[in-house]
């Protein structure tokens, strides 16, 4: 009898070492979801993020703790316990859930697992893994993926995007103000990169890109389209607002730009087009460009006048 106790203690023992030996948080819940045991890892997170053991160890209701959230503003929290509702009621074998977990000095993203402890004893076993280094490796993939290497604008797809929300109709809501797009073409670009350099080219470029950024207005989207052209998404705009933004940045552009010793003035060519929602974003940008045009060979001087050395 002595021999059965202690190979159990020992047993007991060997469980509550191997769940602190586990790198992620983790907690063993019983049927209600009551914290039975909680490894190292559980403890140090809730110690590091200003938590109490009285409010989120052992005794303490897991489904209770993520009520609180869910009541302080964590949108999250209420899936987490549809989830171990559905784990503790034998309705899933597994709960997933990924939740941004930042912290006033890093943003850290975890993935909330919770499965069910079979046998008559019954429960969960939920653990919160640290995702945070995938997760920014992600975002890094896809800001690259969405803007362009060289000014940190937006790209093409981005504006497409953005261009694209601006304009959708909402079912059953009256639709949102006009949307301007603008078109943006350097004049002579090709004239620096061939005199100066593409060092100098891109110099220019970030200017230019710099300018744009500084001159709309904070709810305008800003995208490198390639080479030499930008473009505008304005939304909630009036015809008055846009003409106005129009000769903002054309303003800016025409500034010189000061590269490798040189005072360079290159114009920029501004189209515009005043878009509905409902509006294609295709026939937007088209009209934009078109206007561009038109800007180009009405207003701005030959091959020849536009470098100033």
């Amino acid at each position: 009898m002595v021999a059965s106790d202690s190979s159990g203690l020992e047993a007991s023992n060997f469980a509550l070492e191997v769940l602190d030996a586990l790198p992620d948080a983790t907690a063993v819940l019983d049927q209600t979801g009551t914290i039975v045991a909680v490894n190292r890892a559980w403890r140090m997170f809730s110690i590091d993020n200003g938590g109490r053991p009285e409010a989120t160890g052992v005794g303490v209701n897991y489904l209770e703790v993520c009520a609180r959230a869910a009541q302080a503003g964590c949108t999250d929290a209420s899936d987490v316990i549809t989830g171990l509702q559905a784990v503790l009621a034998g309705e899933t074998v597994e709960s997933d859930r990924e939740y941004p977990c930042p912290s006033p000095t890093a943003g850290r993203w975890f993935n909330s697992r919770i499965t069910p402890i079979g046998g008559s004893t019954g429960g969960a076993v939920a653990s919160h893994v640290n995702i945070s280094r995938r997760v920014t490796s992600e975002h890094v993939l896809a800001h690259q993926a969405s803007h362009d290497p060289l000014t940190g604008l937006g790209n093409r797809l981005l504006f497409s995007e953005k261009l694209t929300e601006a304009l959708r109709l909402r079912p059953g809501r009256k639709p949102i103000a006009d949307v301007g797009v603008l078109y943006i073409d350097l004049d002579k670009f090709k004239s620096i990169n061939d005199t100066y350099g593409h060092d100098a080219g891109d110099e220019v470029l970030l200017t230019a890109a710099h300018r744009l950024r500084s001159t709309v207005r904070p709810e305008d989207a800003v995208a490198r389209m390639g080479g030499d052209e930008f473009a505008v998404c304005a939304p909630r705009i009036t015809p008055k607002g846009l003409r106005s933004l129009t000769q903002r940045i054309d303003a800016a552009l025409a500034e010189p730009h000061g590269v490798h010793g040189h005072s360079l003035s290159i114009r920029g060519s501004v189209g515009s087009y005043l878009a509905t929602a409902g509006d294609s974003v295709v026939e937007a940008l088209r009209q934009a460009d078109k206007d561009m045009y038109l800007v180009k060979d009405r207003d701005h001087p030959p091959l020849g006048a536009a470098l100033e050395v």
